[in-house]
């Protein structure tokens, strides 16, 4: 499947120090005082939690929890790409989107796309 396979690049650049973080991304990061490191962590060892398809440009974003055993507090929004990916955001966990099930952030069936 395309979704794994733009899983599995993301976590082996990553790994490697290889991705870009968009300047809104950085701001987020900043505003809502989440390191890089946190950040790294997230994508590298942390769950998988959704994958968006832009329908126009074809681009995967895979969205990756907090590595955490307590509920998440963020999650790690990359678009996928051979290359280079991008971090697109970094977001706070919000209760009225996000529930947790036994340690996975789903989202709340009114929020799916």
């Amino acid at each position: 499947m395309i979704e794994s396979l733009a899983e599995k690049i993301i976590r082996k650049n990553f790994e490697e120090g290889n991705y870009e973080i968009t300047t809104h991304a950085f701001e987020r990061m900043n505003e809502r005082m989440i390191d890089i490191d946190d950040v790294e962590r997230c994508v590298v060892q942390g769950e998988t939690i959704e994958f968006q398809k832009d329908i126009d440009t074809k681009d995967i974003k895979v969205l990756f929890q907090e590595d955490t055993e307590d509920i998440p507090e963020f999650y790690v929004v990359v678009k996928a790409s051979y290359d280079m990916p991008s971090i697109v955001t970094v977001c706070r966990t919000d209760s009225e989107v996000w529930e947790c099930i036994d340690n996975v952030l789903r989202r709340k069936e009114r929020f799916r796309r």
